[in-house]
């Protein structure tokens, strides 16, 4: 009896710790994280395409699902310039003398050849007397050298000297009539003042700039595009332009040249337009928006949301015919000043059904239905 006693004791002390085992066990199973961790370890098991019965009592997964559909599709894009006049100088003083008069204000618009400035001419009108005076002379002079040539009295060097002379006179007096002409200070065409600060009394130097011209019976807009653009913009390409300042106001626009080389500073080529304004609404200087058809092309269109990007390379899910998601590569690229979409070069067909929503949840075999 004292044997089997000393036995009992022992086996008494491991089958409590084997119950207290037994109940830790039970009660970290049944915890509420050992059961959301089964339940996390099912879903993955099903997202990653596990077969089983965990896997299959998962419900589909919900996604917004399209058509991939090839479309011709025009890529028209809009930028901002500022108009600027087709032509602009500064119409200088030709001669020396002080301003007798100013005929045009500053900021009107003149016609050409209009006189902008009136410089005293009495100095150019004196040397112009003189310069006729002279070349009436010589000219009289060497109608009696002819006269006398012909009788054989004067010598062949004389009637030379009289021919040099009446030549030497005769520049000298278009030289003064240039000079009496400039006195009066015209426009080369016909435009706008845009600066004229000069009041009679005042006294320039040949070359001093009088006035500013600007030419706005037609308008220029230096807009600035891509390389993969201008390749698709033509001479004589018609644009739309939207004038803020004038209420919104839609004018046409025409191509009038494009640069073959990209401006250093954006890597971007100009495109310039011209805008006809007759009626001098447009001014310079006024912010618009061009709208300009940059081409058309066929392809499939995707929003950006639906191309999962990994290690350089593009994929989408595909809906399968048993109503499984299927992971694709394709080849893609950006659609120009459309970052909400993408262009499908390769790996699509029409017809495709393309996960539009939802694409970085899913894995492949896992279960989608379309959203309703």
């Amino acid at each position: 009896m004292s044997w089997i006693r000393r036995r009992r004791t022992p086996l008494l002390i491991q089958l409590v710790a084997v119950l207290v085992l037994s109940g830790a066990i039970w009660a970290l199973y049944t915890s509420d994280g050992a059961v959301k961790s089964r339940e996390r370890d099912a879903r993955l098991a099903a997202a990653a395409g596990v077969d089983g019965p965990a896997a299959e009592r998962l419900p589909a997964r919900v996604v917004d699902v399209m058509t991939a559909t090839r479309q011709t599709w025009g890529n028209e894009v809009e930028l901002a310039g500022v108009l600027e006049p087709v032509r602009s100088t500064w119409v200088a003083a030709e001669v020396a003398g002080s301003i007798e008069e100013v005929l045009v204000p500053e900021h009107s618009f003149v016609e050409e050849g209009a006189v902008l400035v009136r410089l005293d001419a009495a100095l150019p009108r004196a040397q112009w007397i003189r310069a006729q005076a002279s070349y009436d002379l010589s000219r009289a002079d060497l109608q009696r050298q002819q006269q006398l040539g012909t009788r054989s009295v004067a010598s062949e060097a004389e009637l030379d000297r009289a021919r040099a002379e009446e030549r030497r006179s005769y520049a000298a007096l278009l030289e003064a009539e240039t000079a009496l002409a400039d006195t009066s200070v015209l426009s080369p065409f016909a435009g706008l003042v845009n600066s004229l600060e000069y009041d009679p009394g005042a006294y320039v130097a040949p070359g001093t700039r009088i006035a500013e011209l600007l030419d706005v019976e037609t308008l220029e807009l230096v807009l600035f595009v891509s390389d993969r653009q201008v390749g698709s913009i033509q001479v004589g390409d018609i644009a739309k332009v939207r004038v803020d300042a004038v209420g919104n106001e839609v004018v046409e626009g025409r191509v009038a040249r494009k640069g073959s080389a990209p401006k250093a500073s954006t890597q971007r080529y100009p495109i310039v337009l011209t805008l006809e304004n007759t009626d001098r609404e447009l001014l310079p200087g006024m912010l618009v928006r061009a709208m300009l058809q940059v081409g058309s092309s066929s392809a499939i269109l995707l929003p950006a949301r639906a191309v999962l990007r990994e290690f350089e390379l593009d994929y989408v899910f595909v809906v399968g015919p048993n109503g499984e998601a299927r992971r694709v590569r394709i080849v893609s690229r950006p659609v120009p000043f459309r970052p909400d979409l993408v262009e499908v070069v390769e790996g699509l067909r029409d017809g495709d059904q393309v996960v539009s929503s939802g694409a970085a949840q899913l894995r492949d075999g896992l279960k989608v239905e379309a959203r309703p």
